[in-house]
């Protein structure tokens, strides 16, 4: 049986490229996108909205948990087709 020789990195052509460089070339032109914070930046401010939140609570102004769970049942209908 004959034996099988690997080659050694050395002796092989194009060592360093891309397998194919063709794609990685089409992504060089999409600029980043920033993603928005979405909540508090610093400690402060999510201690201050958390402040705003528990007053908001104490006087009734919140958003019944059967309120929250249909809204999300209606999304679900649309990502569902």
């Amino acid at each position: 049986m004959k034996e099988k020789r690997y080659p050694k990195l050395e002796e092989e052509d194009n060592v360093d490229m891309c397998s194919e460089p063709a794609v990685a070339e089409a992504y060089t032109d999409i600029a980043e996108k920033v993603v928005p914070v979405l909540g508090p930046s610093t400690w402060e401010e999510a201690m201050d909205d958390l402040d705003v939140s528990e007053k908001e609570f104490d006087a009734g102004k919140c958003i019944l948990w059967d309120d929250v769970m249909s809204d999300i049942k209606e999304r679900y209908k649309s990502y569902a087709n």
